[in-house]
């Protein structure tokens, strides 16, 4: 574990204090001064990745220590459509998916700057990444919204409400996946000839991919009748969303063509 004494460094220390005030601010009944500091947060959030782009000179999204940083700087606006949107507060929730999106950015991934390989020099880059930052934001936030679906005792009104609720944001995300994965498999024909490498990296986007699939199967067929079985499957994903941006993209057991992100 390093820390950064750097600028870069202390943006994302500022984050992750605001947005740790903001837990334990709305945990202690101050949604006021919970919710400033939330706002705060995310423009501590979004200066680190505008600092970022401006050092490096391309797009932050090159690597995983600038993809956790734009997933981070993404919670904010995407919790307070949510609440608008559904009614839902999870303002609690997304600050702590956000203290752990950048736990690995500011104390793991160094900052060093990499020049842009030539795969990443493409006009899709921005969609193809920007879609997988979204869409993972999105699925985080949907296993967390379903965490409620596996209590036994969830009032009825309360269950409809948070499958709803975490449904439509996993669809969201799921649409987003889906797009990142043939914006990926495009860029894919035009930069090494084939639309499919079974590279270790497409294959468990496609893997991911087939879990959310299950989700939304189990909920066309059986409804609500398996609250649970729900929350598990959306959690599943998750699961293997963490798997490939991790283990899959680090470790050298999966050597393939992704290997500089």
């Amino acid at each position: 574990m390093t820390v950064k004494m750097t600028v870069q460094g202390g943006l994302i220390y500022l984050t992750l204090v605001f947005f740790v005030a903001t837990i334990i601010a709305r945990r202690g009944g101050w949604r006021t001064i919970g919710n400033a500091f939330w706002g705060t947060g995310f423009v501590a959030a979004v200066a680190s990745v505008i600092w970022r782009g401006l050092h490096t000179g391309h797009p932050p999204m090159q690597n995983l220590f600038e993809f956790f940083l734009c997933m981070a700087a993404a919670l904010w606006p995407l919790s307070v459509l949510s609440r608008r949107h559904n009614g839902l507060d999870t303002t609690v929730q997304d600050a702590l998916l956000g203290v752990l999106i950048l736990m690995p950015a500011g104390f793991v991934f160094g900052e060093d700057v990499r020049r842009l390989p030539p795969a990443l020099q493409s006009s899709l880059f921005i969609p193809h990444v920007g879609s997988y930052v979204a869409g993972y934001v999105l699925l985080a936030r949907a296993a967390l919204m379903a965490l409620p679906l596996f209590k036994r005792d969830i009032a009825g009104d309360r269950l409809r409400q948070t499958e709803t609720a975490s449904r439509q944001t996993a669809t969201i995300g799921f649409v987003l996946l889906t797009l990142g994965l043939l914006l990926g498999s495009l860029w894919g024909k035009i930069c090494w000839g084939h639309y499919w490498q079974f590279d270790p990296k497409e294959m468990w986007s496609l893997a991911t991919w087939l879990v959310y699939a299950g989700y939304f199967h189990e909920r066309m067929v059986h409804g609500v009748r398996a609250p649970r079985v729900l929350a598990a499957l959306l959690w599943t994903g998750l699961l293997f969303i963490v798997l490939t941006l991790t283990w899959i993209n680090l470790s050298r057991l999966f050597v393939g063509m992704h290997n500089y992100a």
